[in-house]
Formats: C-alpha cells, structure tokens, sequence
C-alpha cells in the first residue's frame, strides 16, 4: 500500500490546517467568479478564482473539489466546466456568475486554505474536522497497540490505516495476513467518517479495503442533522459532538474483534481455492472492473500485470485477482485516492454474487 505521509508529518499538517484556515459564511449574492492572473511562471497564467468581500477582497482559487462543488452548485456540467476553466477561464466565469445570479437567495459556507476554496458547502454545515478525528483516534490506537502505516490528506479526505500486531494469520501456507482499519473522514463535503476492515498481506505489502465480514460503518452528516444542529447552543453543540466522535471511537473498538478478522479470512481462504478458468486474462480483468465500477486504461492494464505475473503465489485464482487489484494501486502512476479506490474494488471481488464471479473466471465471453 502507499505510505503517504509518516503520523508526525501528518499531524503536522492537522495542526496547520487548524491553525490557518478560515472559513466564511456568504451570501450568494456577494459572490462572484473572475478571472485570476498567475505570475509565477514566464508568462501570465490565467485561472477562476472566487471573489468575495467580507472587510477586504478575497479572491480565491479553486481545488479541483471545490471546482466540481461550484459546478454543481451552478448547475454546469463537471465535464463541460473541467474542460473551460482550463480552455477558456473567461467563458467559466461567464457562466459561473449566471449560476450564482439564479441562488442569489442564499448563503454558502465557505471552507480557504492557503488561499484557495476547499469546500463550497451549505451554510449549516456540521463542521467536524479531521484533526478532532485524529485527536479521537490516536488514543484509541495506542491503548490497542496499533501501528499507523500510512496516511494522507488529500483535496477530498482524510485517510489513516492502522494494522493490529495481535491480528496476523495464514490465508494459506505461506500466506500471511494482517487485520486492521482503513478510518477516513471529509473537511469539505465529500462524505462521512468511514470505517473499513483492512488485510494486508505481509508477502507483498498489499492492502485490501474490505466489504466482507462486517458492514463499513458511515457515521454521517445528514442534511437534517445540520438543519438541527443550526438550532443548537453553543454549549449544546460542544456535547454533540463530544458524542459523535466518542460513537465513532465505540465503532472502531467494535471492528477489532478478533471475530471479525476471522470472518474476513474464511472468505479469503475460500477465494484462494476458487479458480479461474478463463484464460482470456484481458477479459478477466475487464469484466471485474466492470462489475466493481472500476474504470481507467491504465488501471487495467496494470492490473493485467499484476495477474499475469502470479502475485507472489496467489496464483489464477479469486484470491489473486483481488491481489493484482491491490498490487496494481501501488502504482506511482496512482495518487492516494486513486489507489484506495482500486484496494476497495478489490474487496468487492471477494463480495460478488455466483453468477457474476462464473461469468468472470469460466468462460470467456462471445
């Protein structure tokens, strides 16, 4: 798995975030898109940035979420808007600002961070920051004895891995697997605090985000939840999310069962004896990815690799597909969330319905 950022170097980051963004409630209708000169190349470069004024002018860039946010919000399509803002800035404000004229009505919450919009949210945002998760989760690991072997912050989320030295058995002679957490949460709207079962195989220093054996926990915001917590006293605020974070230190407590990860095994012990037939390699893979959602040229083809080469062992079977899945998102071609998403396909390979496993790994297709 990538190692991302080392647990000092990630708190580190925590704790400047927390002491450097700055967040803003807006109306809509002081908002505006323009076009932003860079002069840090050798000539101009033009982008959208977000402008605004709250005592003095801020003018904004964008994140590569929060431009996809401010899409939505506008109601331009993200395809369209990836392609002009980068083509032609003037025509994105152009119709960025149309957008914002239509909600002029209403007020967003407004996430900056180095001088660039992290998130463009609902003005009742619950805000609950990765650094109150790290805060929650570092005790946790230390009372539990695990180690945090990688992390990483990224424009969308925070992400931390844990493995438990207690938690390490055999999938087959030879073949041993670690027990652990994927914990994930959002600064910036995309999505809830997530809490996933990890194995990590020791012989190749794969990690599969699993769907098997015990339901990924989503502690979530819901729009009503935010409505209601708008409401609130400050007091009262403090305590809810006191609760919150001690529900999602009681969720991480409960996946480290030792009944879990014996779960998980059994259906890796399982797929490591379930072969596959077709030798269409290609095919192999192009149907899996399709049954996991998985897209991309590249992805396949380093997924193909992978396969081709026997996977430490693993061999032609369910058990090496789903390593050539975690084997490829090691890639230095993938960033960090490209590669959590290829470790959570492949926990879906373990998880897929009879019918659709046969179709992948008997015949080859006409």
């Amino acid at each position: 798995m990538k190692t991302g950022k080392t647990l000092v170097q990630l708190a580190q980051e925590l704790t400047r975030i927390k002491e450097t963004a700055k967040d803003y409630v807006v109306p809509v209708e002081k908002l505006k898109a323009v076009v932003k000169f860079d002069n840090d190349g050798e000539k101009p470069r033009e982008s959208v940035a977000l402008e605004f004024v709250n005592g003095h002018t801020n003018t904004l860039g964008l994140t590569n979420w929060s431009s996809g946010q401010l899409a939505t919000f506008t109601d331009i399509p993200k395809q369209y808007f990836d392609r002009i803002k980068t083509e032609n800035p003037s025509l994105a404000v152009k119709n960025i600002n149309h957008g914002l004229e239509r909600s002029s009505n209403d007020s967003r919450m407004i996430r900056t961070l180095d001088g660039n919009v992290r998130g463009l949210l609902s003005s009742k945002y619950r805000i609950l920051d990765s650094y109150d998760m790290l805060e929650t989760i570092l005790p946790v690991a230390s009372d539990q004895g695990l180690e945090v072997v990688s992390s990483e912050i990224t424009d969308k989320r925070l992400f931390i891995k844990l493995l438990s030295p207690k938690l390490i058995t055999e999938v087959k002679k030879g073949d041993a697997v670690q027990y652990g957490l994927t914990i994930s949460t959002s600064d910036v709207g995309a999505g809830s605090v997530r809490v996933e079962p990890l194995i990590y195989r020791l012989v190749c220093s794969n990690g599969m985000i699993s769907n098997t054996a015990i339901r990924k926990y989503h502690v979530g915001r819901s729009q009503s939840e935010n409505d209601v917590f708008e409401i609130l006293s400050d007091k009262t605020k403090e305590i809810s999310d006191a609760a919150f974070w001690m529900q999602v230190k009681d969720i991480v407590l409960a996946s480290l069962k030792t009944e879990n990860f014996e779960k998980q095994v059994d259906r890796l012990r399982l797929a490591a004896e379930m072969p596959i037939k077709n030798f269409d390699l290609p095919e192999v893979v192009e149907l899996t990815m399709r049954a996991t959602g998985l897209t991309g040229e590249n992805k396949k083809n380093s997924i193909l690799a992978a396969l081709a080469s026997g996977n430490e062992g693993a061999g032609l079977t369910q058990w090496g597909l789903v390593n050539s899945f975690t084997r490829a998102a090691q890639g230095d071609e993938f960033d960090y969330e490209t590669s959590i998403e290829m470790e959570r396909a492949a926990g879906q390979i373990i998880e897929l319905p009879r019918k659709d496993w046969a179709r992948i790994a008997d015949a080859v297709t006409a």
